[in-house]
């Protein structure tokens, strides 16, 4: 049988805390050692839809967190739902 293993929610989050702090660390110095001369300004436009690509991701992994936050709030075990005993059994 084999036994489903979980990325825990904290995890997640210091990923992502991690992953950011380099990527924006990586911009950063980037930014500091270019030469006004040597901007591209096509190679930071295409930074810049990734990060509003980025943002919108992260937008849609909040409300899926919102979701399953309310369906925790209004889930009732007395009523026999037992739709998550097949998935993590």
């Amino acid at each position: 049988m084999r036994k489903n293993e979980t990325y825990g929610a904290q995890a997640i989050a210091e990923d992502l805390g991690n992953l950011g702090e380099e990527i924006a660390t990586d911009t950063e110095m980037t930014l500091t050692e270019t030469k006004p001369q040597d901007f591209n300004h096509d190679e930071w436009e295409a930074l810049r839809e990734a990060i509003k690509a980025m943002r919108e991701k992260l937008d849609a992994m909040e409300e899926m967190i919102d979701r399953a936050e309310t369906e925790a709030e209004e889930f009732d075990e007395d009523a026999g739902e037992d739709r998550y005993e097949t998935y993590w059994a």
